[in-house]
């Protein structure tokens, strides 16, 4: 008796190594990650039950301390944790692992009826053991450990009767009426559990669909939306199934969608910064057509008042020429009677010629100096006269050029005004439309600063799209 504790210990300190304590560890906190795949909640299932199998030697140490029997909880408790612990660590997740921890707890409870001598109090361990095994969510452990409890009561039953010490009930109430009654309790209370097993195991598939499918949503692996959940045992896709599906397919339509449209939005985004560019020069030219007008309206009105002054100048030409035609003609006149009072004088002088006189030689000579000298006089004066009316025609040709003149002087000015009443219209016209041009501008470039911020947008959205596997 004394070698086997120090057996127990060297073989308990090789199999407590790291490899044991960081998942006892991980299933006493209570924080715990989530577990979402079958093979993980099966591990740890394994390490509660080993946990569990620890607490039940525990148990049995005490009972051992209590009632007197150290040795037996010793010899029997710690091999049969031991052997959970070397089951667990060689083999955790698989299906053997999962049987022989329950067998291994049901052996746990066997030691706590046997070290109580058979009190039947001390059979509710196996009905406190046995909701451990819900941990696996699978009903085959709890069928197959119910199995081993109805077996363990019929053997040691038979053990006991027969006179050893193996013990498993005592009192008036003992042998197979007390066997079929508990197995009686065993039945039920395993098939109760694999019902909600099977449930928890249904819960648990579907968990882990949803976390696989939510797997291929991670922002930084990726997204991939080419999985779809896959008919279940039954044929059918679970309802997450259904809507992650649907999810999946909206998104891939979207996602390609935007891919088609990206084009688009990039020769849009083009198109904007081309009319960004042209907006200031547009407003521009606008602007210089209105001051080039403004300008030309301004000359156009000083070319006006220098042509109102070029007719005032060309009326008083005319008017001047009149007054001198009027006055040659009255020249004339007094030339015209000059010359006849010349011709009359000429002729009296001839009469007075023709009369004879006492001192005729000395008067005749002086009467022929006068005839000839009125001869001359009347002759300069038909050369004047002549010269005059050249005169004359030539300022009566000014005064009817001059006329001329002044009427399309006349005639330029109204156009003139007309040109620039019209051109004051027009710039009125140009200032207003610049005005509308200027509105539709700044509207245009409300909108190209919507586009380009659309392009950001869409550049955004495409880095994170890049992500989309669809």
């Amino acid at each position: 008796m004394s070698s086997l504790p120090h057996a127990s210990a060297g073989k308990t300190s090789s199999l407590f190594g790291a490899n044991t304590t960081q998942p006892l560890r991980t299933v006493l906190n209570i924080q715990t990650s989530t577990h979402t795949s079958l093979l993980e909640l099966r591990k740890h299932a394994d390490w509660i039950c080993v946990l569990v199998n620890l607490g039940g030697l525990l148990f049995a140490l005490a009972q051992g301390w209590t009632l007197g029997v150290m040795g037996e909880a010793l010899t029997w408790g710690l091999p049969i944790f031991l052997s959970a612990l070397a089951v667990t660590r060689a083999g955790a997740g698989n299906t053997w692992t999962m049987h022989l921890n329950g067998w291994l707890l049901v052996a746990m409870a066997a030691l706590h009826v046997h070290l109580g001598r058979g009190m039947a109090e001390y059979h509710f361990s196996f009905f406190m053991l046995l909701p451990v095994l819900l941990m696996y969510r699978d009903p085959r452990p709890l069928i197959t450990t119910g199995v081993m409890i109805a077996l363990h009561h019929v053997l040691f039953d038979m053990l006991q009767r027969a006179g050893f010490e193996c013990y498993v009930f005592r009192g008036p109430f003992s042998g197979m009426p007390a066997v079929a009654l508990h197995g009686f309790y065993v039945l039920v209370f395993v098939s109760v559990l694999c019902v909600m097993a099977h449930i928890l195991r249904q819960h648990a598939l579907v968990a882990e669909e949803t976390a696989n499918l939510l797997g291929n949503l991670d922002r930084q692996t990726g997204v991939n939306f080419k999985m779809r959940a896959e008919p279940g045992p039954t044929g059918e896709v679970s309802r997450f199934g259904k809507v992650f599906n649907e999810y999946a397919d909206n998104m891939s339509f979207i996602v390609s969608a935007f891919r088609m449209l990206r084009t688009d939005i990039t020769e849009l985004t083009e198109i904007a910064h081309e009319l960004g560019k042209d907006n200031n020069f547009q407003l521009t030219q606008s602007a210089k057509a209105s001051n080039n007008l403004r300008d030309f309206l301004h000359r156009l009105g000083n070319q006006t008042k220098h042509a109102q002054h070029s007719a005032d100048q060309s009326r008083k030409m005319t008017e001047d020429c009149f007054d001198l035609i009027n006055e040659l003609n009255q020249s004339s006149d007094v030339l015209i009677k000059m010359s006849k009072q010349v011709f009359e004088a000429h002729q009296q002088v001839v009469q007075s010629l023709q009369t004879p006189h006492g001192d005729s030689d000395a008067m005749r000579t002086r009467l022929q100096t006068l005839a000839g000298s009125l001869d001359h006089l009347g002759e300069r004066t038909q050369v004047f006269l002549s010269k005059m009316e050249s005169i004359k025609g030539g300022l009566s040709a000014i005064e009817n050029q001059a006329v001329t003149l002044d009427r399309n002087m006349h005639q330029a000015i109204e156009d003139s005004h007309s040109n620039q009443r019209r051109g004051w219209e027009v710039l009125g016209a140009m200032e207003s439309m610049q005005g509308r041009t200027e509105r539709a501008f700044t509207a245009l470039n409300d909108t190209v600063e919507t586009i380009l911020r659309a392009g950001d947008v869409v550049r955004e959205m495409e880095t994170r799209l890049s992500r989309f596997d669809v």
